[in-house]
């Protein structure tokens, strides 16, 4: 196990010092945090010229904080890098192994402990994330740790060690909260609730069959009440609800207190996601997740279908209470999550550590137990699962030049081919060290496999599939156009790009607080009007006095044209996405008259 910990440690430094810049969304945690530095005002977060209260600060903190200890941005001389603003995933996944390896110990043994952490290590979704400097990995963290808390308190060894679990579980719900509020709520409560009340009825019905779901339903209801009250009294919920509000409202009310509105925007963030009224709701897409999850599952994903029947099936009978409540942390956040109007993917990466424990059960089975296998089969099998994998660098060579028009040339194609390539030969041999009884071996070479492509793909090709040339390309036309850092620059399509800031050092503004917009006015006015409440922000900047530069999409801007045809002329204009697709090229428009420009650009 600390052989295997340490290639990941070695494996992640490589992965954060390698790897691609920041993407749009990852910039948003460590320009905040960068702020955070430099103004020293922790308790407000701004993102660019706004305060930044749409999401929990816990992310951004801790970038800050780890950023004191590390030398500044050589591009900006600023505090936050690329690998500051990273470490925390990183640090917080490296802390989730440990954890389930821990728990599962506790609920199983040790080799199933060990698989449980290889797999959780190996699986797509944590690599993915591990290196991605937004709050997933931390909230997968700080879920982890109340699941494995509350575990204990169930099964100390006496009153005392099971209240100091239950503390430590309040804590981690609350901090959970403080990190990506009010997710927690959902991936932690609701399934930890379920299970305490359904347990014993699940227990039931994975003993005697469909035949005994009628009965198990109607046993839960009964007990219903009498478990509520057992509840009060053994998982302190009278000293625990304190404690856990005690984490994370504080800073609620004090930020509501400087900005008053801060109450209606969280209401529209997080309640009016699960009502369905907000953009982007996806309803009726039932089917969103099941990809998803398979995808943050590999190459385990091929067992998933056992491990979520575990619960249920004789052969795992024998670890059925701790397998119930894994199966809850995974099965009740995703049907929630499935239900949800509002869908976004990694919504449901707090439920690989659980994926980790069934699979662990399942892969201990099949990896080490003295089954007999019919040779003939088993290649048959893997000769058709390897076929399925071999057809996804064709599906790729296809799909990947409309997704990345830009980065997909030059040697990105070749490199891809050749990692695809490279895993089906990790893969085969896997295969083959399986079917000849070298299953142990297989394994290992499985998760390997898995980790090593990833590390390669991520340092090879990311920097070409996510870069910053726009940003910085937009930053050096302003400056060859005499625009100096002093001149006011707004950003009035969409949400700024902040690597522009970030890593061209180029302050941006927003022509208007779009949270605070929205939590003051939407109860009153539709999507629409507050559009045109922007657009008419727009046409006052434009009709001032002062001289303004803006940056538009050319979409946004030609549509403004037609509406209300401000004063303002094309500065310069930034080719962005795929040729002939302008809609999305930035704009650099200007209230200046002609002869007011400077000579660069006239």
């Amino acid at each position: 196990m600390l052989i295997g910990l340490a290639v990941f440690v070695g494996l992640g430094s490589i992965l954060l010092t390698e790897g691609p810049h920041l993407a749009d969304h990852e910039v948003i945690v460590a320009q905040t945090a960068r702020q955070i530095v430099d103004s020293n005002h922790w308790l407000v977060p701004h993102y660019l010229d706004t305060p930044f209260l749409v999401k929990p600060p816990l992310p951004a903190w801790t970038v800050a904080i780890l950023s004191e200890f590390f030398p500044t941005d050589s591009m900006t001389g600023h505090a936050v890098t690329d690998v500051t603003a990273r470490l925390p995933s990183f640090a917080a996944t490296v802390l989730t192994i440990l954890i389930v390896r821990r728990l599962a110990r506790r609920m199983f043994d040790t080799r199933t402990a060990d698989i449980a952490a290889f797999v959780t290590a190996t699986s797509f979704g944590m690599l993915l994330f591990s290196v991605n400097a937004t709050a997933e990995a931390m909230l997968t963290l700080l879920c982890t740790w109340a699941f494995a808390e509350f575990w204990y308190s169930q099964t100390a060894e006496s009153p005392r060690v099971g209240r100091s679990h239950l503390v430590r579980f309040y804590i981690a719900l609350g901090l959970a909260m403080l990190a990506k509020g009010p997710m927690p709520m959902a991936m932690v409560c609701l399934p930890i609730a379920f299970w305490w009340w359904a347990q014993r009825s699940i227990r039931l019905v994975a003993a005697g069959g469909p035949a005994t779901v009628g009965p198990a339903v109607m046993k839960g209801i009964r007990e219903f009440g009498s478990r509520f009250l057992m509840s009060l009294r053994r998982h302190g919920l009278w000293w625990g609800i304190p404690l856990f509000l005690l984490m994370f409202l504080p800073w609620m009310i004090f930020v509501a207190g400087r900005e008053p509105y801060a109450w209606r925007l969280w209401d529209y963030e997080f309640l009016d996601r699960a009502r369905g009224n907000y953009p982007g709701c996806k309803w009726g897409k039932l089917h969103y997740y099941f990809p998803i999850l398979f995808g943050m599952l590999l190459p385990w994903c091929l067992s998933l279908p056992e491990a979520i029947a575990a619960p249920f099936l004789r052969k795992h009978s024998g670890h059925r209470r701790p397998l119930t409540y894994a199966w809850c942390w995974v099965v009740v956040p995703f049907l929630f999550a499935t239900m949800m109007s509002f869908k976004k993917p990694y919504y449901i990466l707090p439920i690989v550590p659980g994926c980790s424990l069934l699979l662990a059960v399942v892969l201990e089975r099949l990896f080490f137990r003295t089954e007999k296998f019919n040779a003939r089969l088993m290649w048959g099998i893997l000769a058709t699962i390897l076929s399925i994998i071999s057809s996804i660098p064709i599906v790729g060579w296809f799909l990947l030049p409309k997704m990345y028009p830009e980065e997909w040339h030059g040697p990105a194609p070749v490199q891809g081919i050749v990692i695809c390539i490279a895993i089906l030969i990790g893969l085969s041999l896997s295969a083959t060290w399986f079917v000849r009884g070298l299953r142990r071996r297989s394994l290992v070479g499985i998760g390997l496999t898995s980790l090593v492509a990833f590390t390669v793909t991520w340092c090879l090709m990311g920097p070409q599939l996510s870069n910053i040339d726009d940003p910085l390309a937009l930053v050096k036309k302003l400056q060859a156009a005499g625009i100096d850092e002093a001149t006011p620059l707004y950003w009035a399509s969409n949400r700024p790009d902040g690597r522009v800031t970030f890593y061209g050092g180029r302050e941006l503004r927003q022509v208007v607080d779009p949270y605070r917009l929205i939590a003051e006015h939407r109860d009153r006015v539709d999507g629409d009007d507050l559009r045109m409440m922007v657009a008419a922000r727009i046409l006052d900047l434009l009709k001032g006095s002062t001289s303004v530069y803006m940056v538009m999409q050319r979409e946004d801007y030609q549509l403004l044209m037609s509406i209300m045809r401000p004063p303002s002329r094309v500065l310069f204009s930034l080719d962005r996405g795929e040729i002939g697709e302008d809609g999305e090229d930035w704009l650099v428009i200007t209230n200046e008259s002609l002869d007011q420009l400077p000579s660069s650009v006239q």
